[in-house]
C-alpha cells in the first residue's frame, strides 16, 4: 500500500446559520493513487480490503442518514463498511447531519477514522484520522452562497432509492396511481435539472425511473386484477 490514500470532504453549503440547520450534507470521496482511466486493458489492482470509516459526531451534531454504503451504529460511533479499494477507483458516500446552534466560527462536527485490512492478513490498520469542521456564521452574504454543485447533484441522485421504496409500497398496496405519481414527479424534477445544467447523468436517472414506473405499473396492475379474480371466485 505504497500509493497515496486520498480523501476529500465537501459540504453542500459553504456556511450554516448560527441557529443551526437540518439537513446539511457532506460528501466524502476517497481513492488510492491517481484517477483511473476509463478504458482498462487489465483488471485494476486491489489496494486494500474491507475499508471502514468510523464517524464520531461531536456534541450538538447528529448523523441522521448515510447514503451509498452499508453501516451500523455502535457504542463508539457509526461504522461505515466501504468494501475493497482498487487502484485509481474513486468512491463516495453522502452523509446527512442535523447541526444545533453555535457561535460564529469554525466548529468541529465529527471525528473520522479510516482503517483497512492488510492484504492477505486479518490485521486491521489505521490509515488516517481527522477532525471535520463546518463554518457557522450570521453573515447573510455567506449564507446566500449557492450550494456546491457536485454535492447538490449527489443529493438529488440519492433521493431516488427512498422514493422508489415508497412508490413500491404504494404499488404493492394497490395504490397504483399514487405510486406512479411519485415516480413521475421525481423523474420530471431530474429532467428539469438535466436541462438546466446540461448534465446527462440526471437524464439517465430519469430514464431509469420512467422504465421502472412502466414496469411497476404493468406488474402490479396484473397482480391486482388476478387478486380480484381470486376473491370473486371464492
Amino acid at each position: 500500500m505504497n500509493s497515496v490514500f486520498e480523501v476529500s470532504y465537501s459540504w453542500n453549503k459553504e456556511a450554516i446559520p448560527t441557529g443551526g440547520t437540518d439537513p446539511v450534507y457532506m460528501m466524502v470521496e476517497w481513492r488510492y493513487g491517481s484517477p483511473a482511466k476509463r478504458l482498462r486493458k487489465i483488471a485494476p489492482k486491489i489496494m486494500s480490503r474491507d475499508l471502514e470509516l468510523l464517524l464520531k459526531p461531536e456534541h450538538g451534531a447528529q448523523l441522521k442518514a448515510i447514503y451509498g454504503c452499508r453501516y451500523k451504529e455502535t457504542d463508539i460511533g457509526w461504522v461505515l463498511r466501504l468494501g475493497d479499494v482498487y487502484k485509481g477507483e474513486s468512491k463516495q458516500v453522502l452523509l446527512q447531519f442535523a447541526l444545533g446552534p453555535h457561535f460564529s466560527g469554525k466548529t468541529a462536527v465529527c471525528s473520522a477514522y479510516w482503517s483497512t485490512r492488510k492484504l492477505k492478513q486479518s490485521q486491521r490498520v489505521l490509515l488516517r484520522r481527522e477532525q471535520l469542521y463546518i463554518q457557522y456564521t450570521s453573515h447573510l452574504g455567506m449564507l446566500r452562497q449557492p450550494e456546491d454543485p457536485k454535492v447538490e447533484k449527489t443529493i438529488k441522485l440519492n433521493e431516488t432509492v427512498p422514493i422508489l421504496k415508497q412508490a413500491l409500497r404504494a404499488y404493492e398496496r394497490g395504490r397504483m396511481e399514487e405510486g406512479s405519481n411519485m415516480l413521475r414527479r421525481h423523474a420530471d424534477a431530474l429532467l428539469i435539472e438535466a436541462a438546466r445544467k446540461q448534465d446527462l447523468d440526471y437524464y439517465t436517472e430519469a430514464e431509469m425511473i420512467e422504465k421502472l414506473r412502466y414496469h411497476y405499473g404493468i406488474t402490479h396492475t396484473k397482480g391486482y386484477k388476478n387478486h380480484e379474480k381470486t376473491v370473486l371466485c371464492e
